[in-house]
């Protein structure tokens, strides 16, 4: 399977952008696990309806994080320039504009709004320090994650990217990089992780297995028919097994790992095959709209959904329901598309800071 880099490789992964990037927009736009949380219990709805805000987008897409982690690693390696100390260097340069400087230009604006919410607004006695932590860990009110939610993918990015010359070390013989991915997973099967925000074990497991991909020139584009095949078959039975194996069994860690790399490997399969026989072609526009969507949906998901179920007149109807989860992901698509078009049109320097003008 070693062979040189596909045609297509490029508009595989571009493509795959917005997929997944709307992925993470649903699961965030969840109303029935919304409304839970705000009133302390889940409503009654009909099954049906619970499986579109649940479950249909996680059997429709691949694993989304670990997708966007395996495309990352992949990516940062891609390159085959010698891997010296020049190329981690070009690397950490790159990673600083591309997501360092986007990173604590949203996570201000979030510490904005939720300085001027609790604080000014609720009156909570909240310390400086408090709202400094929403820069890597928003401790108060949010838990593990930054200020800006979503933003913890590019935490723990950073992270890992950070430690990529360990990565290299590890991975970069087949005998030992094999030996290495075992071990990362074995730890994240048997949920043994470091306990500190921004080391997560799936940003390790599925960062790893992109890179050592990147480093040994495995396409994964040009995903053998007989792989492709089996895990495309799979695809949806393994999200059904995976939904019916209970919370805190012995066997969870495992079987996510399993079929999120059964999911990964069938749509880029999938995806290959489609460009290749001319069904699908790149589409900028979206993929361009993808870094936007992703920082803004973060801060906005919450008001606006809120908004709307509170105060447009539904009295539970399934219709009106799903009528206020279309319209809030919508809303937020059509948003980030006006600023990312009035930023990159009037403010190019703001929209380079907000990571605005990435392709």
């Amino acid at each position: 399977m070693k062979q040189p880099y596909g045609v297509g490789l490029t508009d595989v992964i571009s493509w795959l952008r917005f997929p997944l990037i709307m992925g993470v927009l649903l699961t965030h736009c969840n109303l029935y696990a919304l409304i839970a949380s705000w009133e302390g219990t889940f409503p009654e709805w009909p099954s049906w309806l619970i499986f579109i805000f649940n479950d249909l987008y996680l059997v429709a897409l691949p694993a989304i994080v670990p997708a966007l982690f395996v495309i990352s690693g992949y990516l940062f390696f891609r390159s085959q320039a010698p891997r010296d100390k020049s190329f981690f260097i070009y690397k950490y340069k790159r990673r600083v504009h591309s997501l360092l400087v986007p990173y604590l230009a949203w996570n201000t604006i979030a510490i904005v709004i939720l300085f001027v919410r609790f604080s000014i607004i609720e009156g909570e006695s909240y310390t400086v320090s408090d709202y400094l932590s929403g820069y890597w860990s928003f401790l108060p009110r949010i838990g593990g994650d930054p200020a800006d939610g979503p933003l913890w993918y590019v935490r723990d990015l950073m992270v890992v990217s950070l430690a990529s010359p360990l990565f290299y070390i590890f991975l970069r013989k087949k005998t030992t990089g094999i030996l290495f991915l075992a071990f990362v997973i074995l730890m994240n099967a048997m949920d043994i992780a470091i306990p500190a925000p921004g080391f997560s074990n799936t940003s390790i497991v599925f960062f790893s297995i992109g890179v050592y991909l990147a480093i040994h020139n495995i396409d994964i584009s040009r995903i053998p028919d007989y792989i492709g095949i089996v895990t495309s078959i799979l695809y949806i039975p393994s999200q059904f097994a995976l939904d019916n194996i209970s919370e805190g069994s012995a066997y969870i860690n495992a079987a996510y790992m399993a079929t999120a790399i059964i999911k990964i490997t069938a749509t880029f399969y999938i995806v290959s095959v489609l460009f290749r026989k001319n069904k699908l072609s790149p589409t900028p526009r979206l993929t361009r709209l993808c870094f936007v969507l992703y920082a803004l949906h973060g801060i906005v998901v919450g008001p606006i959904i809120k908004t709307l179920y509170y105060h447009v007149p539904h009295n539970g109807n399934p219709a009106a329901l799903l009528a206020i989860y279309i319209t809030t992901i919508l809303a937020i698509v059509a948003l980030a598309a006006v600023i990312d078009t009035v930023a990159r049109h009037h403010f190019p320097r703001i929209s380079r800071i907000l990571g605005i003008n990435r392709e």
